[in-house]
């Protein structure tokens, strides 16, 4: 019962970051300093909240509530949901181009890019602990 709930978790989070990425990229590189939103009616930082921090946290629960349970299929998921919020920062950061290289933004997304690294590194171990 909760290998299935962990899954469905990890999904709805893979989706959730996949409209998330699609809402930055459609705003635009210079969204915040002319007002963009992309076509969710929010600004960057609720936007971040409900659709970065929440399926972050879901996929963390997911390896937690089932940290007994073997299941490559869900550190796959839990794998994919790290690397698509790497990989987002990171095109957040190339789309921004000389806005961000400053202190400020290295403390504003280098806590994402640490949570990213520390959702891959228990989708590993997820799939480690499924091959014994």
């Amino acid at each position: 019962m909760a290998l299935k709930a962990a899954i469905i978790m990890s999904i709805i989070s893979i989706i959730m970051l996949a409209v998330y990425g699609a809402d930055v990229v459609v705003a635009g590189p210079e969204s915040s300093s002319q007002g963009n939103t992309g076509f969710l009616p929010m600004d960057d930082k609720t936007r971040g909240s409900v659709f970065g921090i929440i399926p972050s946290a879901m996929l963390i629960a997911s390896f937690f509530i089932t940290r007994r349970e073997a299941s490559s299929m869900l550190g796959v998921l839990i794998i994919i949901g790290g690397a698509m919020i790497v990989v987002g920062t990171g095109v957040i950061l190339s789309m921004s181009g000389n806005q961000f290289q400053s202190p400020q933004t290295m403390r504003d997304f280098g806590p994402v890019l640490g949570i990213g690294i520390i959702i891959i590194f228990l989708g590993g171990l997820k799939i480690k602990r499924s091959k014994r």
